[in-house]
């Protein structure tokens, strides 16, 4: 099927209108947060249906009240990005419990900011659902620690993989860990509303801490210390990855083994292809970075959309660097109809597409007919009768049935939410074509994943990457290319409540597995389809990785040390598990949307696209101002000294971030420095830049001598944001991770027994525990498919299973 978006009518197709209802419609939501994660949260709801009301300080006050975003951003942009689909309205004078009297007495969800503000409001609207994320959780070592964007990215284990070897670690970009916190309490808050009863969803506060919402999008690092007890080092190029700078700007790249001719070619350097290091896949990878250095002095003489078209031709992983300003004329997102204009504040705003897109309504669209009082169109209370499903309060999706076709590392991030939620999801598989993150079937050249550095007989099965992100699943082996295989996929979708895929656009079609052959075995089916850039549009069929998308969103160009060194992006392709939680955030949605109408629901989520609302209060403010952001290390405006700062051993950092006066003063005190504490002309944030080289050897000398764990504490103690780098170990042994039961100690039939990193997903106030390992390759295929000489495999396929 053909779904064709635009502006005005989400769908060609009507017969998912149903009345253009929306999923949360009717759902009353009182936004009283101050934080980019508790606005983003509610925003979302806003986008889906719900009447979102924001409550807050009149103007300009409003706008600096945001915790995690201290006078860090285009503060106007900000507010646009994460309100512009909800009322607003002043807060009273008796402030949040005035709030709530006057505006929450019938709400179904309130968003706070703190544990004290979710405790009132509790008691004021026992019937709702209260939502808090916080920078860390009420309880452990961490409990009474400040945070930001730089404190959550060096504990996550993120920025101790970016940036260049020998040189600082660098945190990032934007309030990424503030949005994924957002992200996950949209998810929880779907999933309760999902399964409500219908007198209502009933009193529960749903908390996220914001450290672990960071932590859970570097679950690999972690992995692989339990694993091989090996630490991934930033800069480290054993992955055939690279940036080439062209004519007018960067390239992200991505060679891929028999495909190095191809690559060549692209660039014009067709006579490198017999010469090393080009001449064998083998040579490529023992000198990856001088091979980039040759293709970079071709990929000089050529312009980043030539070198777009010749990827997109020769079906290469190659996309160029895009700046947030630009952007809002990429040909791609154009051809989408991506971009909206928006009434707000009393005048027309432009503000960036839905994050995903269902084929049944346009998210955010007329958000002001929806806001304000009940119309008496209310949703249903309660979810669609169905047989299939006996919903386990602690486990929201207990009885949903979910077939994955996914790879990598996104979609089985996706999948991995929803079976954690209780769903029970079926990894289909080819022994021929594994899950990428299986790694090869032989020859193994990277040890460092496997259990104790080796990779066995069957190392597809001993992966870690792999089976962190496949835990509580089942794996079915199908042979797709046959007729067998591809009738018994139809048969596990009609017998499903929703399918999951991250296959380039078209391939479902092909395979006989679109959106209409479903409906045709499962007339209530829910297809989530999460491509790299869309279904539509002239980059369709481009290939897409995380690098190259991340390079494409605006946030790649955003991460380095300065313009002349250029964008580096992040070390471990963040936007991979960003586009997960689109996609599971997508799938909860479409399911509640299901239950609401009984229709079948499509949704597609591009990933580029979802990925640039992580960023997109920058991405607006440089379309309205045409300024692009610099890359600028770890240096953030508004904070100084915001950096990190080497510790003691090889590669060991701490991340300081001085947000205010106060904490320029804590940290001059607790240092010792009593001249500098005194100083008038350091108060300010400019004035301790004007000295910024002095202050940075200054304080380099004191943390050099310091072991980076033991001076965060003593730092954080006296009050001033600071942080450990943490690398895989150092994540591992996380002492607020430990304390929160975040690891689940489980034993892989051939992996053996490890501890497998969480997600901030919570019952009855502990952290769900998956419920198995991942599985082996077709483990699953007989119990699923009812006999085992049904499964439409080739002997040599059957072998390599080991079925």
């Amino acid at each position: 099927m053909t779904v064709a978006f635009s502006a005005g009518d989400s769908t060609d197709d009507t017969r998912h209108d149903a009345a253009r209802s929306l999923p949360l419609e009717g759902v009353q939501v009182l936004d009283l947060s101050r934080t980019v994660a508790g606005q983003f949260a509610a925003r979302l709801l806003a986008d889906h249906g719900a009447a979102v009301t924001l409550v807050q300080p009149p103007p300009p006050a409003a706008r600096a009240t945001l915790t995690d975003s201290p006078d860090s951003h285009p503060q106007g942009a900000l507010h646009l990005h994460l309100n512009h689909t909800k009322t607003i309205r002043t807060l009273p004078e008796d402030g949040l419990e005035g709030a709530v009297r006057q505006y929450g007495t019938d709400v179904d969800v309130v968003v706070v900011s703190d544990h004290a503000e979710a405790a009132v409001s509790a008691r004021l609207v026992p019937h709702a659902l209260v939502a808090v994320a916080t920078d860390f959780a009420d309880e452990g070592p961490y409990r009474t620690w400040q945070g930001s964007e730089l404190i959550h990215q060096a504990l996550s284990g993120s920025m101790h993989y970016t940036g260049l070897a020998g040189r600082p670690p660098l945190y990032g970009a934007g309030n990424r860990a503030y949005v994924a916190a957002g992200l996950f309490l949209y998810l929880s808050l779907v999933a309760r509303l999902r399964t409500r009863p219908a007198s209502g969803p009933g009193g529960e506060i749903v908390r996220i801490a914001v450290h672990e919402a960071a932590a859970a999008m570097e679950q690999n690092f972690s992995a692989q210390w339990a694993y091989s007890a090996t630490i991934a080092q930033r800069g480290e190029l054993n992955r055939p990855k690279g940036r080439i700078r062209c004519a007018d700007g960067w390239m992200t790249a991505f060679a891929m083994e028999g495909r190095l001719a191809e690559l060549l070619a692209a660039v014009g350097a067709d006579d490198l292809a017999d010469s090393p290091p080009f001449s064998s896949w083998q040579t490529f990878m023992h000198g990856v970075q001088p091979a980039f250095a040759r293709i970079e002095e071709r990929s000089r003489k050529h312009s980043r959309e030539s070198l777009l078209r010749a990827a997109v031709e020769r079906r290469l992983v190659m996309s160029p660097v895009r700046t947030p300003s630009e952007l809002r004329h990429d040909p791609q997102l154009l051809a989408r109809n991506f971009w909206r204009h928006t009434e707000f504040e009393g005048r027309q705003q432009l503000v960036l597409g839905p994050m995903w897109r269902p084929a049944g309504y346009e998210p955010g669209a007329a958000a002001g007919a929806r806001s304000g009082e009940r119309d008496g169109a209310q949703a249903p209370r309660g979810p669609v009768a169905d047989g299939r499903r006996a919903v386990a309060p602690h486990r929201p999706l207990a009885g949903v049935r979910v077939v994955d076709f996914t790879t990598a590392w996104s979609g089985p991030l996706a999948t991995r939410i929803l079976a954690l939620l209780g769903a029970e999801v079926l990894k289909v598989e080819s022994a021929t074509r594994m899950d990428a993150w299986r790694g090869p079937a032989k020859s193994v050249t990277a040890t460092e994943f496997y259990p104790d550095a080796d990779p066995g007989d069957r190392p597809y099965n001993r992966n870690a990457w792999f089976n962190a992100q496949n835990l509580g699943k089942k794996s079915v082996l199908l042979d797709l290319k046959t007729d067998t295989g591809r009738k018994q996929a139809l048969g596990l979708c009609g017998e499903s409540d929703l399918v999951v895929t991250n296959f380039t656009p078209g391939t479902m079609e092909r395979l006989g597995l679109g959106f209409d052959e479903l409906c045709k075995v499962n007339p209530t089916t829910v297809m989530v389809e999460m491509s790299g850039f869309g279904a539509t549009g002239p980059l369709q069929t481009h290939r897409a990785y995380g690098q190259t998308m991340e390079a494409m969103s605006g946030i790649a160009s955003l991460i380095g040390y300065d313009e002349a060194s250029g964008p580096l992006g992040s070390g471990s392709a963040y936007l991979d598990p960003m586009g997960g939680l689109a996609g599971a955030a997508a799938a909860l949605t479409a399911l509640l949307h299901r239950e609401r109408t009984g229709r079948a629901q499509y949704v597609e989520v591009a990933q580029r696209e979802a990925a640039m609302a992580w960023i997109g209060e920058i991405i607006l403010d440089a379309i309205a101002t045409g300024v692009d952001p610099a890359p600028r290390g770890n240096g953030r405006p508004g904070a100084f000294p915001h950096d990190a700062f080497p510790c003691q051993g090889e590669d060991q950092w701490i991340a300081i971030a001085v947000l205010d006066q106060a904490q320029w003063s804590a940290l001059c005190q607790e240092l010792g420095w009593t001249d500098w504490a005194e100083d008038p002309s350091l108060r300010e944030v400019a004035g301790r830049q004007a000295r910024a080289d002095e202050i940075t050897r200054r304080l380099s000398s004191v943390t050099g001598g310091e072991d980076k764990a033991t001076l965060a504490r003593r730092l954080q103690r006296a009050g001033v944001p600071a942080a450990p780098v943490q690398n895989g170990k150092d994540l591992f042994e996380d002492p607020q991770l430990r304390y929160r039961g975040w690891f689940a100690r489980l034993t892989h039939p051939e992996a053996g027994t490890h501890e497998y990193a969480g997600l901030p997903l919570e019952a009855a106030g502990l952290i769900l525990q998956p419920t198995s390992a991942a599985p082996l390759l077709g483990q699953h295929t007989t119990a699923v498919l009812g006999s085992q000489d049904a499964d439409g495999l080739e002997p040599e396929e059957r072998s390599r299973a080991g079925l």
